[in-house]
């Protein structure tokens, strides 16, 4: 069956849904920059013998996005979460989704048990009239790839 050019997707069309504590954040779902989307693992070599490691190396995966004056879940989740910065860890489930040009999800990828590593804002610059930019780091060992398009 051969592959047909149009069916490429493309980088700028995608959506994440944030799960905090099992239920779905659909609200926050727009953002301009996703990076650190990465499977890799340690292979121990002895001799012949090959295995694989005991643990998965964790991964950072950062999200971009404009900082809005109104309150949405994620920066609720966010800001309770800074409260108890230094003792707890909110474990989030990620599904990244690659749109097609209808706006179907076409490609997916599962990110489970990823914690807020970092939170952080660009800088305040009076000479400058750019949108606000937050970034989310995340840690995570468990990264799932996912096709969905059957047809």
């Amino acid at each position: 069956m051969p592959i047909d050019p149009g069916s490429a997707l493309v980088g700028y069309r995608f959506v994440v849904v944030i799960l905090t504590t099992g239920l779905p954040n659909t609200i926050d779902i727009a953002f301009q920059d996703i990076s650190g989307l990465k499977m890799s693992r340690t292979i121990n070599r002895r001799g012949r013998m090959t295995t694989l490691a005991n643990e998965l190396p964790d991964q950072t995966l950062t999200l971009k996005r404009g900082v809005f004056s109104n309150v949405s879940p994620l920066t609720t989740a966010n800001t309770l979460e800074s409260l108890f910065w230094g003792t707890r860890l909110l474990r989030k489930d990620l599904l990244i989704s690659v749109l097609n040009s209808k706006g179907n999800p076409a490609n997916a990828w599962i990110v489970s048990n990823a914690y807020l590593e970092s939170w952080d804002w660009d800088a305040l610059n009076a000479e400058n009239n750019q949108i606000l930019i937050e970034s989310m780091s995340f840690k995570y060992s468990d990264l799932k790839y996912v096709s969905l398009n059957f047809g």
